[in-house]
């Protein structure tokens, strides 16, 4: 569940780097009441003097110094970026011959970076996933066979990425088409993969009994891998984090939310140690929330409030996301005490 669509919510990466650039703080943005009073929200978008078409910025992934998300360009397209925390350099990049990239999640390498994420290609609603690697500045297609739906599958979105010389993806994916250009949007009836570069193969990892399940951050410690995301049933949409490699997992509802959702995960100190941060939306105010939520040997801390904002990826206590502000989507970044 990606609370913000791009309305709202063949450039190689080595080649095109640009403008420096060094967030600024923005005030409180509507903060509801909760232990959110030490958050402090900086503003951190594209830098309109590199692009000059961008009309809105959406930051989606963090891993160490790397942040990775998007820009709306022209035409409402989207055009994938990363931003360097250490060098303040932004590189926008673009899926070979497509009209509209999104970059979703980021990781580190021994010699570089992979990122994964989603295009469309012109005139088409298809959202197909993807991943590059700036060792090899490579870009794979990555789409789930047309045998995992009834009449083929027309919907794949890679969220994220976890691993060094072996590597797994997890992301979404559906026989119905998105109701936006950029692949936002999702049918009820949605499925999450996990991608193994080792087989190559993916695997369809759905919540049991659930209507609808997301997959949007991933994390391993060790031999023990963990997949946070969201998933329907017969009463509501519920935030989960579980393991891929034993029974353990922790389902999540914000108080007084009509609906949870985690959207990215990291570790803290072992298997069933986690930071992971998300969205709700208020039962009486029908308003968005993101949050930070300690999770420790499998049971859930005390939630932290970031704002009326959607919290998007965290890394260690570095929480990124976009809010409205000035008729724009803009991009942020917030320190979890």
């Amino acid at each position: 569940m990606k609370i913000f669509s791009a309305a709202v919510f063949a450039m190689a990466l080595a080649g095109c780097s640009g403008a420096m650039t060094s967030p600024q703080t923005i005030g409180p943005p509507n903060l509801p009441p909760a232990t959110a009073a030490n958050v402090q929200l900086q503003t951190l978008d594209v830098p309109i003097g590199q692009f000059p078409a961008a009309t809105g910025t959406l930051l989606t992934g963090i891993r160490g110094n790397l942040i990775t998300g998007f820009y709306v360009g022209s035409g409402g397209a989207n055009v994938a970026v990363t931003y360097d925390q250490n060098s303040g350099v932004w590189t926008p990049f673009q899926f070979p011959a497509a009209t509209s990239t999104s970059a979703y999640g980021p990781d580190l390498t021994t010699v570089g970076f992979r990122i994964v994420g989603s295009y469309t290609n012109f005139g088409s609603k298809h959202s197909h996933g993807f991943l590059y690697d700036s060792a090899s500045k490579h870009y794979t297609n990555l789409d789930v066979p047309p045998g995992f739906c009834s009449g083929g599958c027309n919907e794949t979105i890679a969220h994220s990425i976890y691993g060094d010389v072996v590597y797994n993806v997890v992301g979404n994916y559906d026989s119905v088409e998105s109701r936006n250009l950029d692949g936002s949007g999702y049918p009820a009836t949605g499925h999450a993969f996990l991608y193994d570069s080792v087989s190559g193969a993916f695997k369809t990892i759905d919540v049991s009994g659930a209507v609808s399940t997301t997959a949007y951050g991933i994390w391993t410690d060790g031999k023990t891998t963990a997949v946070a995301g969201g998933y329907t049933d017969k009463s509501g949409t519920h935030a989960y984090v579980r393991s891929l490699s034993s029974n353990k997992e922790i389902t999540y509802d914000s108080p007084n939310s009509l609906d949870t959702h985690f959207e990215g995960i990291t570790g803290a100190g072992g298997p069933g140690n986690y930071n992971v941060c998300g969205d709700f939306v208020n039962v009486s105010s029908k308003r968005v929330h993101g949050f930070f939520l300690p999770i420790r040997n499998w049971k859930g801390g005390t939630p932290v409030i970031v704002g009326s904002v959607s919290a998007n990826s965290v890394y260690a206590h570095t929480v990124i996301g976009v809010y409205k502000g000035a008729g724009q989507t803009n991009g942020y970044i917030a320190q979890i005490p």
